[in-house]
């Protein structure tokens, strides 16, 4: 045998011994996790808890003869609708552009086969998305903004301003749900819970509540708004040994 095909023959022959110990290894690892006793649950815990933001959308529509004259004219009624929300405490960094469009509109003109569109003036279109963390001036808002120009409110949602606190403590209250579970499994099998061998991530989401505004309101009356309540929920999955 030359010294090349040694090498080859002992290149060869470590690879195996290698990959045999890697594969022993990974059995090792499998067997070890098959023998475990485990009793696996989900843990759950929900609240219901009060919303102290809002999110609004303010918008504007205009038409007129020129696209110059739409644009114009819509953005002296927007700049009035955002004066009139800074004007009840609303941070400027608060009130974000969500849609501005500008565009021609035409109608179809003249009796058939002759009927054609004929370009009849421009329309432009400004939205305005705007947080609210005050609950209590959604509805003063709403009416400011109307009496100011706007003309279509909508997307209300409610959520909270600092969520994380309140989902780290659910997530805490789902691993308790968790093992009350598992120990109430146990005993009605006759075992008796030793450890926690593995917690899957958890999670934690509040759901927001939607609503809607009526366009305008009664003359001197605030527009009646209800944030209602919020549900928020926790699950975590973990498998305990007995």
């Amino acid at each position: 045998m030359t010294k090349r095909t040694l090498g080859v023959v002992l290149v060869l022959g470590l690879t195996l011994a290698l990959a045999l110990s890697g594969s022993g290894a990974s059995t090792r690892v499998h067997a070890e996790e098959s023998q475990q006793r485990l009793i696996s649950v989900t843990g759950e815990a929900s609240m219901q808890v009060k919303p102290d933001m809002a999110t609004i959308s303010f918008g504007v529509e205009t038409n007129a003869p020129t696209a110059a004259e739409a644009q114009q004219t819509n953005s002296r009624a927007m700049d009035a609708v955002i004066q009139a929300l800074l004007g009840i405490g609303i941070a400027r960094e608060d009130i974000q552009t969500s849609n501005f469009s500008l565009y021609p509109v035409y109608e179809w003109r003249g009796e058939k086969p002759e009927e054609k569109q004929v370009l009849v003036g421009y329309r432009c279109n400004n939205t305005v998305v705007a947080k609210i963390r005050d609950i209590a001036r959604i509805g003063d808002a709403i009416d400011r903004a109307v009496a100011a120009g706007a003309t279509n409110i909508g997307g209300i949602s409610f959520g909270l301003q600092n969520p994380e606190p309140l989902k780290n403590e659910l997530l805490a209250q789902a691993v308790t749900n968790a093992r009350s579970k598992a120990e109430t499994m146990a005993k009605a099998a006759g075992v008796v819970i030793t450890g926690v061998y593995r917690i899957s991530d958890g999670w934690a989401t509040v759901d927001e509540a939607y609503g809607s505004a009526p366009l305008r309101s009664i003359e001197g009356m605030t527009t009646p708004i209800e944030g209602g309540t919020l549900s928020v929920r926790a699950t975590v999955r973990i498998d305990f040994t007995f």
